[in-house]
């Protein structure tokens, strides 16, 4: 079986070639001190089954939350056969014209009777 493992070495270093160098005489076993090491083992299986695991996960939620956003829209000329549809309904809203148009006082009898109402509602 086959294992995985990442060293990680912090030092003080003032650019990043100064580091690699540290790093390098560090593992050569020519310095002693001022190199903190941890490490981490694991085996390549459980590794690659959580890369490949996230990529998958992620893929198949980018990939259902496409096909419930736009389900509804490639379906727009077909009627449903079930009344529950996944993702965002196309519903469509006709508003009638309305029948104040030619009313000349129409605002003002609105006011009032909303006044009448309010005033009735407080009475009560």
């Amino acid at each position: 079986m086959k294992y995985r493992t990442v060293i990680e070495l912090v030092c003080s270093a003032s650019d990043r070639d100064e580091a690699c160098n540290i790093a390098g005489e560090y593992l050569k076993g020519d310095l002693d001190f001022g190199v903190e090491m941890k490490f981490k083992t694991a085996s390549c299986f459980a590794h690659k089954a959580l890369k490949y695991g996230i990529t998958c996960a992620a893929a198949f939620m980018v990939s259902f939350t496409f096909l419930t956003l736009f389900e509804p829209i490639a379906n727009m000329g077909e009627k449903s056969k079930s009344s529950i549809v996944a993702g965002i309904s196309s519903t469509c809203t006709v508003t009638p014209e309305l029948k104040t148009q030619g009313e000349t006082g129409f605002k003002e009898k609105w006011a009032r009777r909303k006044d009448e109402t309010v005033l009735d509602y407080l009475r009560d």
